[in-house]
């Protein structure tokens, strides 16, 4: 048991006048009670938990869950962000790439669904490069940290492209959007969904709080003159969805190539989809 549930029991059985010490033992916390009061102890705690219908324990413990933001991998995709960036820069052809690698509903259902990824590398300007970055730092690092070096990328990409896709698909005109933001909201979506997995079974009334409290601050960082509102909606919504599978999934699926064959598909994915235009 946990050292929270420890101390519930050990409330339950002060209130019945029952002497009772935690302890930690072979294996892990006890309570221990006198011989002479051990059936009533049990009575009294069994019937307390039967009609309170106490939760159990947590998916995902918190000791499971690590602390910071620090990844080597998202320091990595901030890196790759920047320098794409400053090359397109520097070469004065930003409006070619944000014609050739846009994401738009128009192209895209023409065929050229690279876009829905290639999107994801573009910026307008440093200004939203910055405010990018710092939304990889804060919530695709935590999702690396807790998924894995491979695992983690590959989730926060493909809630952007699939947050992408619907966005395209939503308007279905001419009009560009472009930037990381999507995926960055799709990592915030999928941290949502690692908390309500956390706190156990559906009938939980608070189950819903991460999802409105990711909701709200989704929308606190979507204001700005050109921010695509939808693309953030739609990759929030996408990692919500994608989460409810993938931690589950990953929680149970471990064997030691994992990681580097997640990390290798993500890597395939992001060069098919920069070379797709050039062989199409």
């Amino acid at each position: 048991m946990t050292s929270r549930t420890a101390d519930l029991i050990l409330l339950i059985l002060a209130s019945q006048n029952i002497f009772a010490q935690k302890s930690t033992g072979p294996r892990g916390i006890e309570i221990r009670v006198f011989p002479d009061q051990a059936a009533k102890a049990t009575h009294h705690v069994a019937a307390y938990f039967r009609e309170n219908q106490t939760d159990p324990d947590p998916v995902f413990p918190p000791a499971s869950t690590p602390a910071g933001f620090m990844s080597p991998a998202v320091f990595v995709i901030m890196g790759l962000l920047a320098l794409i960036h400053i090359a397109i820069e520097m070469t004065g052809t930003r409006w070619e790439h944000i014609l050739t690698y846009g994401s738009s509903g128009m192209y895209i259902f023409q065929g050229e669904t690279f876009r829905a990824v290639t999107a994801l590398l573009l910026h307008s300007d440093t200004a939203h490069l910055l405010g990018n970055l710092a939304g990889m730092f804060f919530f695709a690092g935590p999702v690396i940290r807790l998924s894995g070096y491979g695992s983690g990328p590959f989730f926060v990409l493909f809630a952007g492209t699939s947050g992408n896709l619907i966005n395209a698909g939503f308007h279905g005109s001419a009009l560009l959007s472009i930037g990381a933001s999507t995926a960055v909201m799709g990592a915030a979506g999928g941290l949502a969904a690692f908390q309500m997995i956390r706190r156990g079974p559906l009938r939980r009334r608070d189950r819903i709080l991460p999802l409105i409290a990711g909701a709200t601050l989704m929308a606190f960082l979507s204001h700005g003159e050109n921010t695509d509102v939808w693309a953030h909606v739609f990759g929030f919504l996408c990692g919500v969805v994608a989460g409810m599978f993938f931690f589950p999934f990953i929680s149970i699926c471990r064997f030691r190539l994992r990681e580097p064959l997640a990390l290798a598909v993500t890597l395939a994915i992001l060069m098919l989809a920069v070379t797709s235009n050039l062989v199409k």
